[in-house]
């Protein structure tokens, strides 16, 4: 098509920090009639986008010689589809136009299912970059194979033909549709409004017409608008203005820009020394000296450092009009915390992803839940999400999840909510409110999870699914009640609306890949913030009035050129007509162009270096570098200005570090019952019992994701507790049938482990090479009198305290053995060799304080399962003694009672822990014993 750009008049305004008072003569020049009347509200004026109307605004206010009726301010394609128009079809919803592109992609089979989505999403952009270029595609898929043999300048073969076919193929699926999509309908629009000026004649249109544009028609307008200005220009007043081209300027500032940007092939040619001589020739000062400053950073938050200690040094100097440039939108979000620490709102233009919001994160989490059988985690993060539960109190909805999670932890429950609802019956004995509140929260997340759980739907159908989900869950109220969740509700009831006579079927999995892509490409933005200092992207600053601008991720990573899509290499999209790399890189350093010509202070941050390797200034900064020191002896980078101190207020000391930590317990703190382990670390190191049952920072058990050693221990516990309740007496099996019962136990038990991890079949054989030895020594020990009597038996004792009140210790012994004579013994198994418990008991505490709870003991020991021959070990290498057991048991009571009264009256718990305690602690980085 040709080109109408040359018959559509337009008025080039110099670009510079004077744009808009230029801009705001120039219409009151043209429309020197309607200014002199006070009256410029006939005219409509058109903007690339609404933040510059009211620049506009401003300027027309400023420049009036008299009190004037403004114009209204519009954009042109929101004007365009506001306008009506009766003949026109509403068009097809991009929504419904993804899903044809998808079925039709799955009818034919040339791709993985799972990857439909993202070449559908990919096609339907190719066709809107074909729509808006006015291009149409040949008329068969020969003709078009013929094209793409000249663009990839390769002979025909089956790639290219099969390239062929696949988009042919899609754009005539589409056609077939029978209704148009949006930028075919934007463009049949266009025509419409120019057809109806075009026979309305002159003089009859609604408004004159007033247009600016961010560059010369050419390059911001497609075929169809030129078309449509041109027809409107025609019969109607019509003024098109736009910042004039860098070779009509003749501003030192450009003609910098010029040397390190050329445009011309000649000019590129030209070696930059040469450029950067002529400049210097000139003997003029730099027009980028105190414009424009370079900062790289060693890090992102040394870079977020930098952006706020500057932002800081702006408003100190009476700056308010700041703009950050927001190519990095991981530093940006960190440089905004910190301005709203220091209490600097920050107005965020962009937004944010709609999947980034703690509402999409807990429509994920159900997601996740249903996919994964309720794996543990998943289910607790939607259990702790505040979007669901809400008619649950809230402090009885945390005590269940919190128990819930307890529980889940305790018995290593990994996924599946039949076994979490055994679990939390099972924790501790415990009954009570959170136990009822949190195998309700399970059913109701069990229900939810099963209408997720259905046959394949279509897409509208898989809303309705979701939605009740979510009542299910008592979400709808607080996710309409907060800002980023209204609109994932508004998005879910506009996409059900849309595609509600779409019957195509999908499974869950390919709902959710949908689903997830949907809340990708929509944007959150908060309305709630009013500033002067605003975050927006680097397309959006093109001239506007600010009185500084920070660029964040200036680096040739983040400063990219824009996408120009994936399914065609460069000289195909040059054969097709298409945007090409070249022209987004023309319209990155016009942009870049435009920032430096209107903003009098950038300063442009970035990363050095990431990931150990060193990250390199964007090509366009690190020319302007050159040239300028090759100019004026100046590389125009700055180090970074020093972090702003946070005040202390003058009544506060700063703490100072100590040798150890040694804290007092407050004595609401003070635990009035403690396990045996509990005690055990209350005597390894004062300090961690303090940390673990003080404030409560103990670690919760891990749930084991694969097979430890510890869940082996664990199963063989099991495995010999059932086999001794049902063999109390071993010896009275045969040597075959005691082994042969043993194995039976042994595969009940590890059945389930082997089921979910198959791994779990080495361990068993490991102890099944153990079993012959067990059971030797099981014969031994009954030889001596002893019988097996318990396992598992959980015992206690109240010891008073000095100062009226009283502690409990409490534990469980692994097994207890009863003698003729009626004394018992005290047995622990543990899945070690018999030198590693050895190695550690040199002071036991756990087999006395076994020993004081049950109160008739004769002896105590470990049993060590993992050596080739089963031994029973203790303190002294020996099964202890009566007279030593039970006196090493009072001893130990009268040292846990003498600790408490201590802890009563305001002991101190310092972090005195060996060097072997230390090793394994969870709370070495809260004492920092190390680091001090």
């Amino acid at each position: 098509m040709q080109s109408v750009a040359e018959g559509l008049n337009s008025t080039a305004v110099p670009a510079g920090e004077g744009f808009f008072d230029a801009l705001a003569a120039a219409i009151f020049e043209r429309c020197s009639a309607a200014v002199e009347e006070g009256d410029l509200s006939s005219m409509l004026v058109l903007v690339p986008a609404m933040p510059l109307a009211g620049e506009l605004l401003s300027a027309l206010r400023r420049a009036a010689p008299r009190s004037l009726l403004l114009p209204r301010f519009d954009t042109l394609s929101h004007w365009v589809a506001s306008t009506p128009i009766a003949a026109i079809a509403p068009p097809l919803p991009d929504s419904e136009r993804l899903v044809l592109l998808h079925e039709a992609l799955r009818e034919r089979g040339w791709f993985d299912e799972t990857a439909l989505w993202g070449i559908a999403t990919e096609m339907a952009g190719l066709f809107d970059e074909l729509t808006a270029a006015a291009v149409s595609l040949p008329v068969d898929e020969a003709a078009l194979a013929l094209q793409l043999q000249r663009a990839y300048a390769l002979r025909a073969c089956a790639p290219l033909a099969f390239e062929a076919r696949v988009v042919h193929e899609l754009w005539r699926a589409l056609t077939r549709a029978g209704r148009l999509d949006l930028p075919a309908t934007y463009r049949l629009r266009l025509a419409a409004l120019a057809n109806r000026n075009r026979q309305a004649g002159p003089g009859h249109a609604a408004q004159p017409l007033l247009v600016l544009l961010n560059a010369a028609p050419e390059e911001s307008l497609n075929p169809a608008e030129r078309d449509f200005l041109l027809c409107y220009g025609a019969v109607q007043p019509l003024l098109v203005f736009h910042p004039a081209p860098r070779a009509a300027c003749t501003s030192p500032l450009l003609a910098t820009l010029a040397a390190a940007w050329p445009e011309s092939a000649a000019a590129f040619a030209e070696p930059l020394f040469t450029r950067a001589m002529e400049l210097r020739r000139h003997e003029s000062p730099s027009p980028l000296s105190g414009r424009l400053q370079l900062v790289a950073a060693d890090g992102r938050e040394q870079e977020a450092q930098a952006a706020v200690a500057q932002i800081g040094a702006w408003l100190d100097s009476g700056l308010r009009r700041i703009v950050l440039i927001a190519q990095d939108r991981l530093t940006a979000r960190r440089v905004r915390a910190l301005l709203e620490r220091e209490g600097v709102l920050v107005s965020d233009e962009t937004g944010w992803k709609l999947s980034t919001s703690r509402a999409a994160a807990a429509v994920d989490a159900l997601i996740e839940t249903a996919a994964g059988g309720a794996y543990y985690r998943d289910l607790l993060d939607l259990c702790k999400s505040p979007c669901i539960f809400s008619d649950c109190d809230d402090d009885a909805r945390k005590a269940a999840v919190f128990m819930l999670e307890a529980a889940l932890r305790a018995a290593s429950v990994k996924s599946g909510v039949p076994r979490m609802r055994r679990a939390v019956l099972d924790f501790g004995g415990q009954r009570g409110a959170s136990q009822t509140l949190a195998l309700t929260l399970l059913e109701r997340i069990e229900t939810a999870t099963t209408l997720l759980h259905a046959r394949p739907a279509a897409l509208a159908r898989w809303i309705d699914r979701l939605h009740k989900a979510l009542e299910v869950l008592g979400a709808i109220v607080p996710l309409s009640q907060d800002a980023a969740g209204k609109v994932l509700l508004d998005l879910l009831d506009v996409r059900r609306a849309e595609l509600a006579a779409n019957t195509a079927l999908f499974s869950f999995a390919a709902w959710r890949d949908w689903l997830n892509r949907q809340f990708e490409a929509a944007n959150f933005r908060d309305g709630t913030i009013s500033s002067t200092i605003v975050i927006t992207p680097l397309s959006a600053v093109c001239l506007r009035r600010f009185e500084a601008a920070l660029l964040l991720g200036g680096d040739a990573r983040q400063l990219t050129l824009a996408a120009t899509g994936e399914f065609f290499n460069q000289s195909v999209r040059r054969e097709l007509g298409l945007r090409t790399r070249a022209d987004a890189e023309r319209e990155l350093r016009r942009h870049l162009e435009l920032l430096l010509a209107t903003v009098p202070r950038v300063t442009v941050t970035w990363q050095s270096m990431q990931d150990g390797e060193a990250n390199l200034l964007a090509p366009e900064f690190a020319l302007l570098s050159t040239l300028h020191q090759l100019a004026w002896q100046d590389d125009l980078r700055r180090p970074p200005l020093p972090a702003r101190a946070e005040s202390t207020p003058e009544n506060v000391t700063a703490p100072r570090a100590t040798a150890f930590a040694a804290p007092v317990a407050l004595p609401a703190l003070i635990p009035r019952r403690v396990s045996v382990s509990g005690y055990v670390s209350l005597v390894d190191c004062p300090y961690r019992f303090f940390a673990r049952y003080v404030l409560g920072l103990g670690e919760m058990d891990e749930v084991s994701e694969g097979m430890d050693k510890s869940d082996y221990g664990a199963l063989v516990h099991r495995v010999l507790e059932r086999f001794h309740e049902r063999h109390p007496v071993v010896s009275e099996l045969a040597a075959d049938e005691a082994l042969s019962a043993l194995q039976d136990c042994v595969g009940e038990v590890f059945a389930a482990a082997v089921e979910d991890n198959f791994l779990a079949t080495g361990w068993r054989l490991r102890w099944g090479k153990r079993m012959t030895a067990y059971l030797e020594w099981q014969r031994s020990v009954e030889a001596q009198g002893w019988r097996w009597a318990q396992a598992e038996t959980r015992v206690s004792r109240v010891l008073p305290l000095d100062a009226g009140g009283s502690v409990e210790l409490y534990g469980r012994i692994d097994r207890i053995d009863q003698s003729p004579a009626g004394g018992a013994s005290l047995l622990d198994y543990k899945a070690q060799t018999a030198k590693a418990i050895r190695d550690r008991l040199a002071d036991d505490v756990q087999l006395p304080a076994y020993a004081l709870l049950h109160g008739n003991a004769i002896q105590a020991a470990y049993v060590a399962l993992d050596d080739e021959r089963i031994t029973a070990v203790a303190a002294g290498n020996a099964v202890i003694a009566n007279e030593s057991l039970m006196d090493q048991a009072q001893a130990q009571g009268q040292r846990l009672v003498a600790a408490f009264n201590a802890l009563w009256a305001g002991a101190s718990l310092p972090a005195h822990g060996v060097d072997s305690v230390c090793q394994w602690c969870e709370m070495s980085g809260l004492c920092r014993r190390d680091h001090v």
